[in-house]
């Protein structure tokens, strides 16, 4: 099953930009995700226990769900990445990750609330290891996406049209994440320029043995009054057992694919704003 994963990540792809006239080639100068790029972000991520820290495993493998990053308790498969913690005391958990030779990949220390380790505790421990370690795994500097976040530009994301075994929250968080770094900020603020996405699911003929799901996903971007700005729509063969339940890495591949057209989109009609002005 990893490596039809791996294939429906590989070939998902943007096909049509349209509405707003000829894009150009908005991915060919994009740098690669690592979580897409590299095999080893995606296979499940294998969580070790915390030796003092009662089920801080148990807690980041459930708060990684919210990063889109598969985690379990179980060992990795081939190639896969190791999270091992350390509790120092005073100073709080340390995190590294490790490839399957040992060597040190990537490693965080992240600060444990002072008193009773209780369910709080736990909690906000595990969500920030989380979000850190996500975004070493992603390559990405926490800083710079944060710094000038206030400045950024506002969109509104609706809740995805999507058959109801779809995990169609989980890619609306990759697409958050996906367009937060090309600059937008999704907003629940009135009078925005609006992205709705709707997702079809096409089984295969009947009959058909070893045959995959059609997924065809279409991205509009409406102006604050609702006239249509652009289009992106994507399209590709997809085992059926990856569009059931957990999405994870081919949400991310999904979002990744679409959030730089649909930010080309938004920067076209801004300039034509800009220009139209008086």
């Amino acid at each position: 099953m990893r490596g039809v994963l791996k294939r429906a990540v590989a070939t998902l792809a943007l096909l049509l930009l349209a509405a707003c006239g000829p894009v150009p080639h908005p991915f060919e100068h994009e740098t690669a995700n690592p979580l897409v790029e590299d095999r080893r972000a995606l296979s499940t991520l294998s969580v070790q226990p915390v030796g003092g820290l009662s089920g801080l495993d148990e807690a980041i493998i459930k708060a990684f769900e919210d990063e889109d990053v598969p985690a379990a308790s179980h060992p990795p498969a081939a190639g896969g990445l190791w999270l091992r913690g350390t509790w120092l005391a005073g100073k709080g958990v340390s995190w590294v990750l490790q490839d399957p030779k040992g060597a040190v990949v990537g490693e965080v220390l992240i600060p444990v609330p002072e008193g009773a380790f209780n369910d709080l505790a736990r909690l906000q421990t595990a969500k920030a290891s989380a979000k850190a370690l996500a975004h070493i795994l992603r390559g990405e500097d926490p800083k710079a996406s944060e710094e000038d976040i206030d400045q950024r530009p506002r969109i509104a994301l609706p809740p995805l049209k999507a058959p109801k075994d779809f995990d169609a929250e989980g890619l609306r968080r990759a697409a958050i994440a996906a367009l937060l770094r090309e600059g937008y900020v999704v907003s629940d603020a009135k009078g925005l320029p609006v992205v709705l996405c709707d997702i079809h699911i096409t089984p295969p003929p009947a009959g058909m043995t070893n045959g995959q799901d059609l997924l065809e996903l279409s991205w509009v971007v409406q102006s604050p009054d609702g006239k249509e700005l652009g289009k992106v729509t994507q399209g590709n063969p997809v085992d059926h057992l990856l569009l059931t339940g957990y999405i994870g890495p081919l949400g991310r591949a999904i979002a990744d694919s679409a959030a730089p057209g649909i930010a080309e989109v938004l920067r076209k009609q801004s300039a034509t704003a800009q220009k139209t002005s008086p």
